[in-house]
C-alpha cells in the first residue's frame, strides 16, 4: 500500500480554544475553515499549517494518546481491506461526508486512521470491499 503522506494527528486537549490560540500563536498553525463544519457538529477542530494537519478533540476520557491518519489514494484500500482482514485485525470504516477513513490499531493499541479525499470513488470500494 502506497502512503502519500500523514494527513493529520489527532490531539486531545483539555480546552479547544485554547489549544487554537496556543498553536497559532506558538507554532503558526490557523483553523481549517473548509472543515470548520465538523467543529460545529461536535466533531474535532481542524487546524493547518501548511500541509501539516491537526485535529483537535476535546480530552474526555481519552487516556494521554493520539491517531495517526494516513492519506492515501483509492487504490491503496484495495490492498489495506484484504491485509488487515487476512491479519484479523478489527476495523471500522467511517464516512466523513468529504471523506473516508478506516480505523485500526497496532499491536500495542496506537490508533491509525487510513484516509481518503477521494470521497466518491473511495465510498464505492469500501462499500464494495467491507
Amino acid at each position: 500500500m502506497k502512503i502519500d503522506l500523514i494527513d493529520h494527528i489527532h490531539v486531545y486537549v483539555e480546552n479547544i480554544e485554547q489549544a487554537e490560540h496556543w498553536y497559532n500563536q506558538v507554532i503558526g498553525f490557523s483553523r481549517d475553515t473548509s472543515l470548520n463544519f465538523w467543529f460545529e457538529q461536535g466533531g474535532p477542530l481542524v487546524i493547518k499549517n501548511n500541509r501539516a494537519a491537526l485535529s483537535l478533540f476535546l480530552r474526555k476520557h481519552q487516556y494521554p494518546g493520539h491517531t495517526i491518519a494516513f492519506a492515501v489514494g483509492v487504490p491503496s484500500f484495495i490492498e489495506l481491506i484484504p491485509a488487515l482482514n487476512k491479519n484479523k485485525i478489527p476495523f471500522t470504516v467511517c464516512d466523513h461526508d468529504v471523506s473516508m477513513s478506516v480505523y485500526f490499531s497496532d499491536l500495542s493499541n496506537n490508533k491509525i486512521e487510513v484516509t481518503s479525499y477521494d470521497y466518491i470513488q473511495a465510498k464505492q470500494l469500501l462499500n464494495s470491499l467491507t
